[in-house]
């Protein structure tokens, strides 16, 4: 052990020691670039500008001249020797195709695969080496030596750019100035003179002697990219030669390319203003563009299937011909989906939307529409090939998204069955059964294992199961509606409880033409069963005696029948998740409860069941933002806020205990231990009047928002720093809870704030998070006393002890 130590040391000493940027590795006149900064520019931004650097600098560590990057790769490097893996690589390949050939020659068809596989991972590993070379080098970088050629190339570009958007007469110099005490760090400064901007004062169109193209741009003129007035930019010219492209080729055009539309500027005398004149050019040996009329729409449903061979059946359905070996599929339900239609114009749109909403329908391997011109005839042909009817699918893993509590095994199970009723339904019916270490209610010092297991079975219809004309349902396939009913139960066995729930649910899912999904719930039943021990009950009696804690868990174990509606609202802005641009996401959600309690049955009902009823209103808003800047690095922030509220006589001003806003946790406050934070400024005490956290708090408010900046550390490993604020809140304030309500003349002194720093180690199929969080200021700490920091216990011990979170992905 100790030996191993000093190996450590020694790394670690020896990366510090030529860490300085890695100048002890130049060689001769050798110089690094140190860094590169760009002046002058006022209207375009620097973080556009820095794309264009032909040569990057090495990355330093926390902006010091520390470069441990040059360092790893250079010790890899010392320790690599290609022909070396080169020739380990042609030796594994020898020795394992021999037991490949003996496996087979004995018919031993496992062993052969098993040998197989084992040869495809060295294979990867060892062509992985000689590629990108060893660990080290692949967790570092080279020596950026500073190559004056790619500063000359750098200020040739930097400068095009700006010309390009509308800066014609921009200049960019560079300067070179030297760094350090051996003068070896090469310092490189870009000066841009942007100049004065040109405008496009007219555009004009000019198609020619088509006719018809000319009339479609000016009609459509008003979707331009392009308006008078606004400043030249080139990257505007190519966005408008993309528009007109798809706007000719949703009417007909069905052979138009971009490359037929061209751009002349002209510049007035003595000034900045720019004419655009936007120039169709005709076709080789045409005069015009044709425009193509579809004369026949087929329909083959099973390419490639196992049905049978010789020719398939025909039939007509809404002038569409459908060919087909069995008859599968309801011709009304696809045919809702097929939006291109005989004697119609060729429409692109439509190409995209049939194939888009065909393959929404999870039916077919994969859709495809080709247009077949020959004879003379413009025929568009639709052709599918069907997935399994039946398709089982399952998971095992571990449960390593711990809120609190030790991670254990699960178990996930799906069965699929596609068309059963030939009306291109879905029936899926999955389970889940998991087994995850968890803190023992009645003794929080004690361990135990909690099991928990879920069955839902659900149907997926693919249309509005609503009296509809076939018209509108047409028009509505456009959304790609689905509806969905199902029932579930869920069962969990701890050592304090049994709780079973089960639940019937009904609603509707769609997408409408920008993007923006809704999931509307009409109706989600639940029936809420507990059994609890007899020490377990005990304890909930001694919490409920000593509310003043502000413990409320009594209320999750009443039977109980919650019955509600809501929807869900979503977008997803620019593919936010794939940490490649700038990107966003929005959620609305409106919950109504109780609805079925304004029936006077079910009321009637109420009022004589042993089950506790509900009615109550809940909404909630989130929005999260990323953009990437710099080298690897992603600034990232959320915002997320909500309100609920119980109504009614029968709800006794309490809400079903699910239906509670929490705050603290690894997707929260993280400096919070999950459900322990606030409401307000209310402070939980124990029997010795301490602050105390051992006890799950509710709200019926919350306010959250969290920043991160994520940076990329060495290859799979990204590091963190987070800061959140947020808590919780209630409407009214209560004897028992003082400061927990919501009030305007305080509410922002009672915003907790926690920090800290994280890792996320990237294993490809999954992201772990690690994450370490501070409380920064404590609102249930009296006025005056809230900012926390000199009280933190790096050794643990006490509330101001780190808080240590585990999860799956990233918190936002």
């Amino acid at each position: 052990m100790v030996k191993q130590i000093y190996k450590i040391t020694f790394l670690v000493l020896m990366v510090s020691l030529s860490s300085c940027v890695g100048t002890r590795y130049l060689e001769g006149d050798e110089k690094v670039l140190f860094k590169q900064k760009i002046k002058g520019n006022q209207n375009i931004s620097t973080e556009r500008l820095n794309d264009f650097y032909t040569q990057e600098a090495n990355r330093r560590l926390l902006l010091l001249p520390i470069s441990p990057y040059v360092a790893f790769y250079e010790i890899g490097s010392k320790n690599y020797n290609q022909d070396s893996v080169v020739a380990e690589l042609e030796r594994t390949r020898e020795e394992l195709d021999a037991a490949i050939k003996k496996a087979r020659e004995n018919d031993k068809s496992g062993k052969a695969k098993r040998l197989e596989r084992k040869l495809n991972r060295k294979e990867d590993k060892l062509s992985k080496k000689i590629n990108e070379g060893n660990l080290l080098m692949r967790w570092g970088e080279p020596l950026a030596v500073y190559d004056t050629t790619s500063s000359q190339r750098t200020q040739e570009q930097i400068e095009l750019f700006v010309k390009s958007k509308g800066y014609f007469d921009a200049i960019v110099t560079y300067d070179t100035e030297l760094k350090g005490l051996n003068k070896k760090r090469v310092l490189v400064t870009y000066k841009v003179q942007e100049g004065t901007p040109h405008f496009i004062d007219t555009i004009f169109y000019n198609a020619g002697q088509d006719t018809t193209i000319q009339k479609l741009l000016v009609e459509n003129r008003n979707e331009s990219i392009l308006t008078e007035g606004q400043k030249y930019d080139q990257a505007g010219l190519s966005a408008e030669r993309e528009r007109i492209e798809i706007l000719l080729k949703n009417n007909g055009y069905y052979a138009f390319t971009r490359q037929f539309v061209e751009f002349n500027v002209y510049q007035s005398p003595d000034t900045n203003n720019l004419q655009l004149e936007v120039l169709i050019n005709k076709p080789v040996n045409k005069s015009v563009h044709k425009q193509f009329k579809i004369d026949k729409v087929n329909f083959t449903t099973d390419v490639n299937s196992a049905y049978g061979s010789g020719k398939r059946n025909e039939e007509v359905f809404n002038r569409i011909n459908y060919y087909y070996y069995k008859p599968a599929y309801k011709k009304k339900i696809l045919d809702q989906r097929v939006f291109i239609r005989p004697n119609q114009l060729y429409s692109l749109n439509s190409t995209f939307n049939t194939q888009r909403q065909l393959g929404n329908l999870d039916m077919f391997r994969f859709v495809n529409v080709k247009y077949d011109t020959a004879g003379g005839n413009f025929i568009a042909n639709i052709f599918t090939s069907p997935l399994d009817q039946y398709q089982i699918s399952n998971e095992v893993g571990l449960n390593v998204n711990v809120s609190y509590g030790f991670p254990g095994p699960f178990y996930n199970a799906s069965f699929k069955n596609r068309n059963p009723f030939g009306g291109i339904e879905i029936l899926e019916l999955s389970g889940r059964v998991g087994l995850e270490g968890v803190a023992n209610f009645t003794d929080q010092t004690a361990f135990a294992y909690a099991t928990e297991a879920r069955l839902n079975l659900t149907l997926t219809f693919p249309h509005f199961l609503f009296p509809l004309g076939n018209e509108l349902k047409s028009t509505f396939a456009l959304l790609n509606p689905k509806t969905k009913t199902g029932i579930g139960y869920n069962y969990t066995d701890r050592p304090e409880y049994d709780r079973s729930n089960f639940n019937a649910s009904f609603g509707y899912s769609w997408m409408n033409r920008k993007d923006w999904i809704y999931d509307l719930r009409v109706a989600d039943l639940n029936v809420i069963q507990s059994d609890l021990t007899e020490a377990f009950s005990k304890e909930l009696r001694r919490l409920d005696s000593v509310s003043s804690r502000g413990s409320q868990l009594e209320r999750t174990f009443r039977p109980s029948f919650v019955s509600s509606s809501f929807i869900n609202i979503a977008k997803n802005f620019n593919n936010y998740g794939t940490d490649k641009e700038r990107a966003s996401f929005l959620k609305y959600y409106f919950e109504t409860g109780g609805n079925l309690l304004n029936f006077k049955g079910v009321r009637q009902l109420s009022e004589k069941s042993n089950l506790e009823f509900y009615q109550f209103l809940k909404s909630s808003v989130d929005f999260r933002h990323y953009f990437p800047y710099g080298r690897e690095s992603t600034f990232a922030f959320r915002i997320n806020m909500g309100a609920a509220k119980p109504y009614g006589a029968i709800s006794e001003n309490t809400l079903p205990y699910e239906k509670y806003f929490f705050a603290g946790g690894s997707s929260s406050i993280r400096a919070w231990a999950p459900r322990r934070l606030g409401p307000g400024n209310f402070a939980a005490t124990d029997d010795n009047g301490e602050l105390n956290y051992d006890f799950e708090q509710f709200g019926e408010i919350i306010f959250e928002t969290s920043v991160e900046v994520r940076r990329n550390l060495v290859n799979f490993l990204d590091g963190a720093l987070f800061v959140d604020a947020g808590n919780i809140w209630v409407f009214d304030q209560t004897p028992e809870r003082e400061g927990a309500n919501f009030e305007f003349n305080r509410f922002y002194k009672e915003i907790a704030i926690g920090t800290g720093a994280g890792l996320r180690i990237d294993f490809s199929f999954l992201i772990l998070r690690l994450d370490i969080g501070f409380k920064l200021y404590d609102p249930a700490q009296p006025e005056g006393e809230r900012w926390t920091a000199d009280k933190w216990n790096l050794a643990g011990g006490n509330n101001y002890s780190p808080t240590y979170n585990i999860g799956i992905g990233y918190p936002f």
